[in-house]
C-alpha cells in the first residue's frame, strides 16, 4: 500500500527533481525561508508540488537539502536539493499549522521507480557509450550503468521539466519505458549525426 503523509510540507516552483537529481534553488520568501529552516537539522523531506503556467500541479518531487550554498545578510538562501520521490497531493491547506507556508496530504508514488526492462537498459548504455566516444573521455560519459530504475535513468537524459512532468502523470511503468525508449531513439539519432561530423560536448 502507497504511503500516506499528512501536513507534508510543500514548495511549489516549477521543476522536477527526480530520486538521486540534484537541483539548486533560490530561497526569498519569508514562507519558504522558514520551511527550509525547519527541514534542514535533521534532513526532513518536503515536496516541491510542480507548477505550470502560474498554477501548483497534483504531483511532485519529495526533496531532501543536500546542501546549503550561500546565505544573505536578509536571509536568502541558495541551496542544493536532492531527490528522493515522487508524490500525488490528495488535499492541500494554504498554511500548515504554526506556519507560514502550506501543505497537504500526499500519497508517495512508491512504484514509479521500479527496475526498467533490459530492452531500455541496453539503449540507455548504447546512449551513454555514444556520449562517451563524441567527448573523446570514457571518464565524462561512462557507458558504465549504476542504476537501472527508470527515473534514474530518465534523470540523466536531457529533458525539459515539462517533459519530466508528463512522465510522473504516465499511469504505468509500460508508458513510461515506452516515453524513454522513445526518446533515447530520438537523442541517438542526433549523438550518431554528431559523432559523424566530430562534434564533442563541452560540459559544466
Amino acid at each position: 500500500m502507497a504511503k500516506v503523509l499528512n501536513n507534508f510540507p510543500l514548495f511549489p516552483v516549477s521543476v522536477i527533481v527526480f530520486p538521486g537529481e540534484i537541483q539548486p534553488l533560490h530561497v526569498f520568501e519569508e514562507r519558504y525561508k522558514q520551511l527550509i529552516n525547519d527541514s534542514g537539522d535533521d534532513q526532513a523531506v518536503f515536496g516541491i508540488p510542480y507548477v505550470k503556467d502560474g498554477k501548483m500541479c497534483l504531483y511532485g518531487s519529495g526533496v531532501v537539502i543536500h546542501k546549503v550554498l550561500a546565505t544573505s545578510p536578509s536571509g536568502e538562501l541558495d541551496i542544493l536539493v536532492k531527490g528522493v520521490n515522487m508524490f500525488v497531493i490528495s488535499d492541500i491547506k494554504e498554511q500548515l499549522p504554526g506556519k507560514l507556508y502550506a501543505g497537504g496530504k500526499v500519497k508517495i508514488l512508491d512504484r514509479i521507480n521500479d527496475i526498467a526492462n533490459p530492452s531500455l537498459i541496453e539503449k540507455f548504455r548504447d546512449y551513454k557509450m555514444t556520449l562517451s566516444r563524441i567527448n573523446k573521455d570514457s571518464g565524462v560519459t561512462s557507458g558504465i550503468i549504476t542504476s537501472n530504475h527508470v527515473l534514474d535513468i530518465a534523470g540523466q537524459l536531457p529533458l525539459e521539466n515539462e517533459e519530466k512532468y508528463s512522465i510522473i502523470k504516465l499511469k504505468d511503468q509500460m508508458q513510461r519505458e515506452k516515453y524513454l525508449s522513445d526518446k533515447l531513439d530520438f537523442l541517438q539519432i542526433i549523438n550518431v549525426k554528431l559523432e559523424e561530423v566530430g562534434y564533442r560536448f563541452y560540459l559544466n
